[in-house]
């Protein structure tokens, strides 16, 4: 790719608004940008770091925790989290608002305005949390018995593992202010140590489960209920400590609850939609083919977990940038970090899904005791819909950001509860499971234009230089990447981990030099060195 780049073309391209007015860009604010950029990089570093870790300790965990419980057990709780899963719609809203909120609020440097804020949404969580307690209680117990198709003899630990996913569920609801609070003020650090602290647990609690001196799925749901009460007690003291918007006693601030209850109206559609689509096919995969798949659908979500990890690092990373660039009415940074942002989770996915489509079943042999039948290819599909996350999550975050969502969830909703019924009627007539996630995956790409036309009617929203960004950079990278595949496999046939080895030491060494470039003008070549050599430095000291 020449040095004439995508984010020459999209600095050509705003010295103007489409309309002829002047965007608003700060005329001195190299420095701001460079501390800003710096941020990102130091903040996606720890992420990343962390995420290597976390991602090898989960997925030992995950085939401890499947060997300890077996695979119906591992369905059964599979199935009882999809099932609590279905009440985080209000929540999910909430939490949403919560991070767009209290990352404005810093973004417009009022002290004041933060306080309030964070007193108001700590008091509508607690609000939130009784009432999800008292509803779930009633309503998700009823519907276990019901509807659900669980072995009778299972039943009882069903149960069990549904009330402390009840209490678990609700004191993750009190800390959704608190991780919002992390994540807004961008200390990835302490965020990455408390992700770290919370994987090393729940390894810890695999080895308990072995010496189990009751039921190993009540006594593993008990231990996952003690692991959220010690996150929550360490998020809030860290928090207290670090800032002082958090120590605000709760308390309901009409003019801020009237601004969140609007923008949560609007979400909630969303949410009831995305939970009906995620929850739905946990729920509708039992009762149409039972628990087994149900462990097959949990394994490829960790598989899938760890990919959309590393992607969610990145995008942790810039988000409150994205957000604080609309806060400050800065759009000719805001269409910058959403170039650079898709292109950089773009490169970073590729690199990634790559080797582990190409080599699913090597590694689920390698990794699990027992590989759960169709877990291969829910795997794959799931991660083809996670790639498209690369694209949409940076998009979602600057139509958040500027609040206006009506017309956005309006259309989520319609596009969500249409793939659900469409889910339904092919299971009905019988198709296999995979069409599941085949139908997920067209609707994601929906919502993908769906975004694209949001961001261009909300502002000035760079689409020439962001369409380009498909046209020189994914497009091609999409076909390399395809034909080192297609050529690899062609002469290695065989199920060896060599062969997964192989591939991936061949793809990497082939694909990273095409990125770095090709990918890559100079200015960000530059600007990667300048932040390695700037961490070692800080290392060495």
């Amino acid at each position: 790719m020449s040095d004439n780049s995508i984010e020459d073309h999209i600095n050509e391209l705003h010295q103007s608004s489409p309309e002829g007015e002047p965007l608003n860009r700060p005329e001195h604010a190299t420095d701001s940008y460079q501390a800003n950029n710096s941020r990102i990089a130091k903040n996606t570093l720890v992420l990343y770091l962390r995420m290597i870790l976390v991602m090898l300790i989960s997925l030992y965990t995950s085939r401890l925790i499947l060997a300890a419980l077996g695979v119906e057990d591992f369905g059964i709780y599979q199935v009882v989290g999809g099932l609590v899963g279905m009440f985080t719609i209000l929540s999910g809203s909430l939490s949403v608002s919560t991070s767009r909120f209290l990352t404005f609020a810093l973004g417009t440097g009022d002290p004041g305005q933060l306080k309030r804020t964070f007193a108001t949404v700590s008091a509508i969580h607690i609000a939130l949390a009784i009432a999800m307690f008292v509803i779930c209680e009633l309503l998700a117990v009823w519907f276990l018995e019901a509807k659900l198709t669980i072995p009778s003899n299972r039943l009882f630990a069903a149960k069990c593992a549904l009330h402390c996913s009840i209490v678990s569920f609700s004191i993750s609801l009190l800390n959704v202010p608190y991780g919002a609070s992390i994540v807004s003020h961008e200390k990835m650090s302490a965020f990455a140590y408390m992700s770290i602290f919370d994987v090393v647990i729940k390894l810890l609690i695999v080895f308990l489960l072995y010496i189990s001196p009751i039921d190993r799925l009540i006594f593993y749901a008990i231990l996952g209920l003690a692991t959220g009460i010690i996150y929550q007690i360490i998020s809030v003291g860290y928090c207290f400590i670090k800032f002082p918007e958090c120590k605000s006693a709760p308390v309901f601030d009409r003019s801020i609850v009237k601004h969140i209850s609007s923008f949560v109206g609007w979400t909630f559609w969303g949410n009831a939609a995305v939970m009906l689509k995620d929850q739905g096919v946990v729920i509708l995969l039992n009762m149409f083919f039972g628990p087994i798949v149900n462990a097959a659908h949990g394994v490829s979500l960790q598989i899938n977990g760890v990919v959309a990890r590393f992607i969610g690092g990145f995008m942790s990373a810039v988000q409150p940038q994205i957000t604080k660039s609309y806060a400050s009415g800065d759009i000719f940074r805001l269409n910058g970090l959403l170039v650079k942002g898709t292109k950089f989770s773009f490169f970073l996915m590729v690199v990634l899904i790559f080797p582990i489509i190409n080599n699913t079943r090597i590694l689920l042999d390698a990794w699990l005791v027992e590989v759960p039948d169709h877990a291969v290819n829910f795997a794959n599909i799931i991660l083809v819909y996670t790639f498209i996350d690369c694209f949409t999550t940076p998009l979602y975050t600057a139509v958040l950001a500027t609040s206006k969502i009506r017309a956005y969830e309006i259309w989520l909703t319609v596009l969500y509860f249409t793939n659900i019924i469409c889910v339904y009627v092919a299971l009905k007539l019988g198709v296999v499971p995979e069409m599941v996630f085949v139908l997920a995956v067209i609707f994601k790409f929906g919502v993908f234009v769906l975004l694209i036309h949001q961001c261009y009617n909300l502002f000035h929203f760079d689409i020439h230089g962001y369409g380009r960004l498909f046209v020189v950079v994914v497009l091609p990278t999409l076909v390399y990447g395809c034909l080192l595949s297609f050529c690899y496999q062609s002469f290695i046939n065989n199920d060896s981990f060599l062969k997964l080895i192989g591939f991936t030491v061949v793809f990497e060494a082939l694909m990273l030099p095409f990125i770095w470039f090709y990918g890559f003008n100079q200015n960000e070549r530059k600007f990667v060195m300048e932040s390695i050599k700037n961490r070692l430095s800080i290392s060495k000291q």
